[in-house]
This record gives structure tokens, C-alpha cells and sequence, in this order.
């Protein structure tokens, strides 16, 4: 079992994380999420669970997976996976840290892709060529992030913001990101960001 994603990334710069990904190597996430007494929402689609805490933080359940892009700009195929294969599906090296916590209790910092180097760095850095191209969403993620906790783009991100402003249309999860920026704590930061990066035409014209 292992802490994921954001909440590895915000702990380590010391901010309190907002949500909590769990990645459960194996199991049925539903009764495990059942069992904690706690409201919650099953996603059968990728077999996870959202647990709701008295303090109204989420706590994703997640069984490791792998995951394939049939057609890009679509919904991704889940696929049983390791840990290991959890964390390379992830958007950004920053994102793919974990915190390991095996049976005896024993905590373990892992970092499969470089991460921890670019969070002391404070670079945003995809994790493979194709990675916008599958999911142009990240691209706005990206710029949210980097708003958020003053992140400067590594050139593979660059390199790849043509690619995301040309699968837009065919990406609707971005439009769904898109109206996540707006409600950033610094929205015009992160469109301010998205412009510095090329991608001002994904911008509605009231950002």
C-alpha cells in the first residue's frame, strides 16, 4: 500500500495536502472502502473508491494498474499493473513520488522517475514524449500546478504544448481542467502560464 501523487508532493514541500490517492497493489476496493465506516463513492469504470473524511478531504482508493490509450483524447483502459506501473502512468515526474508503507510498518520514499530531482528543482516534467498527445488535459494541469507552487517548465513540456493545442477538440476532459483553472487561487497566474507556454488559444475569453 502506498500514498500517492499530490499529497507525497505537497507533504514534502510542506503544505497540507487536500486529497489523499491510495494505490493498493491488489483487492477489491469497494468493501475495503465500505469497511471504513465512512461515506463513499465506488468507480466501477476503474474499479476505485472515494472515501469521504469527517474533515470533508477525499481519500481515493485506487487499485495499481497500468493504463492504454485506444484512441487519444479518449478515456484511458485500465489494465492490472504494479505499483511501479501506477506511478508511469502519471502526468508529471513531480506526481509519480510515493510513500511505500509495507506490513511491518516500515515507511519507504519511492521514486521511480526522477520526481524528488525536479520538486528540489521546482521543474514540471511529463513523464513520456507522447504523454500530451494522449491526455492534452495535462497540459492544463501543468500550468495550474505551476501557478500554484511557482513551477517553471522543463523543455520536454514545451516541446510538447503543440501537440496538446492540436488535440484539444478532441480531449474533453481539457475543457474540464479549464474550468478548474478558473477556480485556482491565482487564475490569472495559471492563465498567465498557459500563454507564457503557447497555449493561450485554450483560454476562454473571460480568463
Amino acid at each position: 500500500m502506498a500514498l500517492v501523487g499530490g499529497a507525497v508532493r505537497d507533504a514534502l514541500l510542506g503544505e497540507t495536502p487536500l486529497d489523499l490517492d491510495v494505490v493498493i497493489p491488489d483487492g477489491d476496493m469497494e468493501p475495503l472502502a465500505a469497511a471504513t465506516g465512512l461515506p463513499f463513492v465506488f468507480h466501477p469504470a476503474f474499479g476505485n473508491a472515494t472515501v469521504t473524511l469527517p474533515d470533508g478531504r477525499a481519500v481515493d482508493l485506487v487499485r495499481a494498474r497500468r493504463e492504454v490509450y485506444p484512441v487519444p483524447g479518449g478515456n484511458p483502459v485500465p489494465q492490472p499493473g504494479t505499483l511501479a506501473d501506477d506511478l508511469r502512468r502519471r502526468d508529471f515526474a513531480l506526481n509519480a513520488l510515493a510513500l511505500h508503507l509495507s506490513p511491518t510498518g516500515t515507511r519507504t520514499l519511492l521514486d521511480e522517475v526522477g520526481g524528488l530531482d525536479d520538486l528540489r528543482a521546482r521543474v514540471l516534467r511529463p513523464l513520456h514524449a507522447a504523454s500530451f498527445h494522449e491526455d492534452a488535459s495535462r497540459l492544463v494541469r501543468g500550468a495550474r500546478l505551476a501557478a500554484r507552487l511557482d513551477l517553471r517548465a522543463h523543455p520536454d513540456l514545451l516541446a510538447q504544448v503543440p501537440d496538446a493545442v492540436a488535440m484539444a477538440d478532441r480531449t474533453p476532459r481539457l475543457w474540464a481542467e479549464l474550468r478548474l483553472l478558473l477556480h485556482e487561487p491565482r487564475p490569472g497566474r495559471a492563465a498567465g502560464v498557459l500563454r507564457e507556454w503557447g497555449a493561450g488559444t485554450l483560454l476562454p475569453d473571460t480568463a
